[in-house]
Parts: C-alpha cells; structure tokens; sequence
C-alpha cells in the first residue's frame, strides 16, 4: 500500500521481498547496503550516495505477556526486530538512550489502548479496592505502569480504569471505538456480555520495547537527523535524543531528514565508478557468511563435552531463550521491570551464549534465513540495552529503568548515556543535554 503511493514514479525504484540487514560503510562513510531476497538466494549490494534508515524500534526482545505461541501478540509490531539499530551498532555508530525503554499500560491480555477510556470517557486508575491511585504516583506513561506495579505487588490489585457507571451512550461509542483498533477487546465484551458500563476493564502493563518515538532511544543525531556515520541519516523510531514525537513527529523529521540527505549529495563530488560494488572484499564476505546458514546441514549439532551430548537449536528456542534472559535478569514483566548490577552482569553472559549459538544455526531456504537475521538483530539489540541499563546509575523513568542499586534519579545523570560499537566492544559515552533553541552538530 505504501509502495503503491510512489511505485509510479519514474524517479523512484522500489524492491519488495528484499530484507537489509547490514550497511556498506567504508571509512566510516556509508557507500550503500546489503539485502537478501526473501524468495530468492539472492545478496544484493545496493550503492548509494546517501541512506535514510526508517526501519522503527524493536519488540520480541523481552518475555510478552503471551509467551509460547503467542509471544508475538503485542503491543508493537513484531516485525519491527530492531534491524535499524542493529546495523548502526555493527557499523560503528553512536546510540543514545537505550535505558529508556517504553512499556505501555494495556487492557488485560487483550494488550488493547487504555487511552481511549481515559481520555474518552475519564476512566480513573482504581485498585482493587475501589481507590483512585493513579494522582499518588504521577500520570506519565512510566508512572501509571509503575503505580499498576506497584498496588499489585502491595496486595491492592487487581488494577482497573473505572468505568462502571458511564452512559449506555458511551458504552456503545466503546465499543466502536475499540472494534476499529482493537477488535478483541470489543469480541471479549460482547462474548462475556460484560460491557465496560457494568464491568471495570483490568489492566496491566506490556513487556519493555525499545521505540524512539515515545522515549529516545536510537542513533545520536545532529539538527538536521545525520547520524556519526556520513551520509547515514535517521527518521520516526530510530532517531534518538527526541522522545514523544509519535508519528506526526516521525513524518516531520522524515521530511528534515530527507532534504538534509539531498543538501549532502548535492555537496559531493561526482563519484568515479558509483554503480559498481563499494567494496568487493566485504561484499564477498558478507555472501560467504549468508551461505554458511544456507549450507550448514540440519542435521549439524553443538555438542556439550560436559554432558557428553549434543545440542540441537531452532530460531524459536534461542529467541525464546533470549526473551526469558531479558524478562528474569534485564527488567521484564517477570521481574516487575526491576534490575540490578548483578542481574544485568548475568543478562550479558547469557546473551553472548545466544549469539555464539545462532552462529550455528541453519537455514534451508531464504525466509528462515530471514528469521536468523531478525534474531541476530534482536540479540545485537539486546547487549546495547543491558549495556545502557548498568551505565544509568539512577532510576529516572519508574518502570522503563527500574535500578534497584540505584532506586533515585540524580542531577548528577542529567545527560544522554551514549555507546559505541570499538574493537568489538561497547564503550560507553557522556553527552550534555541539548537544550531548547540549539543547534546540535557532532
């Protein structure tokens, strides 16, 4: 549907069934991107003078709500793997905020808005025993889910948005509402005929996902949106430093980024040999690295001398595996978002046995390779995470970073924690705040 808009225009090509997963960056420079064929065993090695990478968050890296077969009914689109961050962090590029993560406050296992009752019909945040809470802890995003968590684990939950007592008016306009964005929710009024009128909707908060959009997560970006790397520019979720822009804003910076990714190619030099491959000696291992998922036998196993047994993987156990790593030890649902040093410290081990593990998995045609590119993207996400959580020694966003070594905010921490992919190791960065008004270059 999108591609249809401009499919049409003779400036524009348009590849669909084609997955990128990686940048082409030479001297820190981008000269392009590499692509596999989602049908095909094809590498495409796309040149380009320019990149705007809009690819959106990450989801699937904690335990949902729904873990096992419907781990990927969830408040953000699975589809979103991360897969921008992952190739910035590779490349080199430096991030921001990864610690503030964004949990979201949804009807209860339908994972349907809340915003609607509150805002629609003033539904109050009421626990179990009919008190309003919601004023005693604060009515942001992160203080709402903290105060749900907070009355459940005192004994005063369940948690519910009061709205026992609207109009049949309201009821109804609810109940259309709902059947438009988020039809389960109305198909579980109607099928327990448990209107929200008779009956107060349960609440509960989602698992962590990593969006720049709601908070400011992503690529460190100058003023006009270009990331540390040259020529690599950043729009909507994958943008950081510039929370709560939601999608309007997401359009906005689409627009910035763009006209800013044009004003740069007008400023280069005409290339010399612009449509043959940026660098053959990467794009030839690249291809070689696909081929070892596609040509290694299924058959193949890890073999535990300890045990003195093999070991056999599939991408749903490792990204399993990898959910259950983040819910228990990195602040996940299960662990009432809470963290510490040590549980993060055994988060990290955990997740590097993850990624030497998904090196020896295999693929027999391209759609599973697809899915281990999508897991590697979400392990690679994972470690940034972990690695920004420990470096925040505050606990600023109740819930979204909840440090239990460090259960206060501090003046102390007020600037961006930043990191950077540097001989295979992430070396964490301080940056001031960018107040209203500035400019910001790197």
């Amino acid at each position: 549907i999108l591609a249809k808009a401009v499919a049409d225009k003779p400036q524009i090509s348009v590849m669909e069934r084609v997955n990128v997963f990686d940048y082409v960056v030479v001297d820190n420079c981008i000269k392009g991107a590499y692509a596999i064929g989602v049908d095909e065993p094809v590498m495409y090695v796309i040149s380009a003078r320019a990149v705007l990478c809009a690819t959106g968050g990450a989801a699937g890296l904690y335990k949902p709500n729904h873990p096992g077969f419907s781990r990927h009914k969830m408040w953000y689109p699975p589809f979103n793997t991360g897969a921008g961050y992952a190739m910035g962090i590779r490349t080199g590029a430096e991030m921001t905020t990864f610690e503030m993560r964004f949990i979201a406050l949804r009807c209860k296992d339908t994972i349907a808005p809340t915003g609607t009752l509150a805002q629609g019909v003033g539904a109050k945040q009421i626990n179990a025993l009919g008190q309003v809470y919601e004023q005693k802890y604060g009515l942001t995003t992160s203080q709402r889910v903290h105060g749900t968590v907070i009355e459940n684990l005192e004994g005063r939950g369940p948690c519910y948005l009061q709205t026992v007592g609207i109009t049949r008016e309201q009821d109804e306009d609810l109940q259309k509402a709902y059947l438009n964005m988020a039809p389960s929710q109305t198909l579980r009024w109607l099928e327990s005929g448990k209107t929200p009128r008779v009956q107060n909707v349960e609440i509960e908060g989602t698992e962590p996902y990593i969006v720049g959009g709601h908070t400011a997560s992503g690529y460190w970006v100058s003023t006009d949106r270009e990331t540390t790397v040259k020529g690599l520019f950043a729009a909507g979720d994958v943008a950081g430093g510039c929370p709560q822009k939601y999608a309007t804003g997401a359009f906005v910076e689409g627009e910035i980024a763009a006209k800013a990714a044009a004003k740069y190619i007008a400023g280069l030099r005409a290339p010399d040999s612009f449509d043959h491959i940026p660098d053959k000696v990467q794009a030839e291992e690249k291809r070689y690295w696909l081929e070892g998922f596609l040509n290694y036998s299924h058959t193949s196993s890890i073999v535990d001398p300890a045990a003195g047994s093999a070991e056999y993987f599939t991408v749903n156990e490792l990204e399993e595996a990898m959910q259950e790593v983040m819910d228990e030890h990195a602040g996940g649902i299960g662990s009432h978002y809470c963290f510490s040093e040590s549980s993060l410290h055994i988060a990290a081990g955990k997740i590097k046995e993850l990624e030497k593990k998904s090196e020896l998995l295999s693929a027999g045609q391209m759609q599973e390779l697809v899915y281990i590119l999508e897991l590697k993207e979400r392990l690679t996400v994972c470690k940034s995470v972990i690695a920004h959580l420990a470096a925040r020694k505050e606990t600023r966003w109740h819930s979204f970073a909840e440090n239990m070594d460090y259960p206060d905010s501090s003046s102390r921490w007020n600037r961006y924690v930043n990191s950077r992919l540097e001989d295979g190791r992430l070396n964490i960065l301080f940056r001031p705040l960018v107040q209203e008004g500035e400019i910001y270059e790197h």
